[in-house]
């Protein structure tokens, strides 16, 4: 299973954190890259923004260390509950927090978070 895969089925299973979302069609409003809508909030934007090889031995890759991106969008800028829900299921999957800030965007507030953590290439 990749790593996006992995981080997706995590976040969009946690009941606390998707009531905490605006729905659309497809359930909890959390999305790959990109908001497919982006006039609905609050909602969670997920995205890898950096594997790379962290322990070789014999020619062969280890290890690696991979970097997920959070971006929480909010109209009003209350996303602590939500970077709280998001935290909480990011260290429960073995990534722990880097760095964090805001932004204020035309039509939103933005709380972007990133996550890391290590893993070995067979998982």
């Amino acid at each position: 299973m990749s790593i996006a895969s992995k981080v997706y089925q995590a976040l969009a299973a946690s009941k606390p954190l998707c009531r905490l979302l605006h729905k659309d069609r497809g359930g909890c409003g959390i999305y790959h890259g990109r908001s497919p809508d982006a006039g609905s909030y609050p909602i969670l934007v997920y995205s890898v923004i950096s594997d790379v090889p962290a322990l070789s031995a014999d020619g062969m890759e280890m290890e690696r260390r991979v970097t997920v991106r959070l971006h929480i969008l909010t109209k009003d800028g209350a996303y602590e509950k939500i970077e709280d829900a998001a935290r909480k299921v990011m260290d429960s999957i073995g990534f722990r927090r880097y760095q964090s800030m805001e932004l204020a965007e035309k039509q939103a507030f933005v709380k972007i978070m990133d996550f890391k953590t290590g893993t070995g290439v067979e998982e």
